[in-house]
């Protein structure tokens, strides 16, 4: 292969990502050199000029390229002797994939901007690929994930129906007769659901609400709201109450409804609320939120911030739908209140 020209970078790493899943191990797009060139338009003004960077070369190699890391970091530090490493982080460091396997592939542009294979070694050393480790490789298993819709398709009508992504993978691997038989990993549905409901929700929605928000506590201090965002910075759940609605519960908080069985169009996140009768026999809002899973977690979540929105005192009955992980939850935040469902 040597000197072989393709039209950009993306082919070459095409191309050793599919001889890389045949045989079984995973690559590594290391490093890469870059050039700075300056874009000129038509008219040539100085505020249409840009900075254009352009890739000039790059090394892929096999995930069990070169050494391991002696180094650590402890409390935001490196340590580097053997004896620290064992005395602060012990046998609890995870053990990493590189073997120095000499396997990669260098490529570079030519004078025609045609991107040209270098060098290249493909005998493994320290460890033996086989075809059915594909399966195992992250990339892999990911890209399965992106290339068939359906399986995300499932999961979100599963999340619509009140179930976790843990219990959706479960059904998955029922249906697919083991745990074994799985292309993919627990881990890997979590991922592409929350990169999906991060998608959802961008595109200045989220943030044209909290500016709502602030509005509103401008105007009123006693308006209540509170949020929370998942491991990789997505909205989760959101929690509000205005002011009247605080002061209406004083009077009327006495019997409460929660309603969690409505459902956005256009995010799949459930909306719940919470309701209350007036003296009229009228129905009065007392609280809304969203919530991104139907699941103990977010409702201790839910009913922990309304409870301590509204002084910490407890309806003395509330009616719910018959979740079982709500159920749980009313327990353990509102133990005197008596529920029915």
């Amino acid at each position: 292969h040597y000197f072989l020209q393709f039209p950009g970078w993306e082919e070459i790493e095409q191309q050793f990502r599919g001889y890389a899943k045949q045989k079984g191990f995973g690559v590594s797009r290391r490093c890469a050199s870059w050039k700075s060139s300056v874009s000129h338009t038509k008219d040539d003004s100085d505020k249409e000029k840009g900075i254009v960077k352009e890739k000039r070369n790059c090394l892929w190699t096999c995930e069990c390229y070169g050494v391991p890391e002696r180094r650590r970091k402890v409390n935001g530090a490196k340590v580097a002797s053997d004896s620290q490493l064992h005395e602060v982080i012990g046998s609890g460091v995870r053990k990493s994939k590189k073997c120095q396997c000499p396997i990669h592939v260098f490529a570079s542009v030519n004078k025609v901007r045609e991107w040209v294979i270098r060098r290249e070694v493909m005998i493994h050393e320290n460890h033996h690929p086989t075809p059915s480790k594909s399966r195992t490789i992250a990339y892999n298993r990911k890209k399965l994930l992106r290339d068939h819709p359906h399986v995300l398709t499932q999961a979100n009508v599963c999340s619509k129906y009140g179930m976790s992504v843990a219990q959706t993978y479960n059904l998955m691997v029922v249906q697919r007769n083991g745990r074994g038989r799985m292309p993919f990993l627990r881990k890997d549905l979590n991922d592409v659901v929350a990169k999906e409901r991060k998608a959802r929700t961008s595109g200045g929605d989220a943030k044209a609400m909290f500016d709502y928000f602030k509005k509103m506590k401008a105007d009123n201090s006693d308006f209540f709201h509170v949020y929370r965002q998942g491991a990789n910075g997505m909205l989760q759940d959101v929690l509000w109450v205005d002011a009247r609605s605080r002061a209406t519960y004083e009077e009327f908080g006495d019997a409460v409804c929660f309603d969690s069985t409505y459902l956005t169009n256009k995010y799949k996140m459930p909306f719940a609320n919470f309701v209350g009768v007036n003296h009229h026999g009228q129905s009065i809002l007392l609280g809304c939120a969203l919530v991104s899973h139907e699941n103990s977690d977010t409702f201790e979540w839910i009913f922990g911030n309304w409870l301590e929105c509204m002084g910490g005192k407890a309806p003395i009955g509330i009616l719910t739908d018959q979740d079982p992980a709500m159920r749980r939850d009313l327990r353990s935040t509102m133990s005197d209140t008596c529920h029915r469902w």
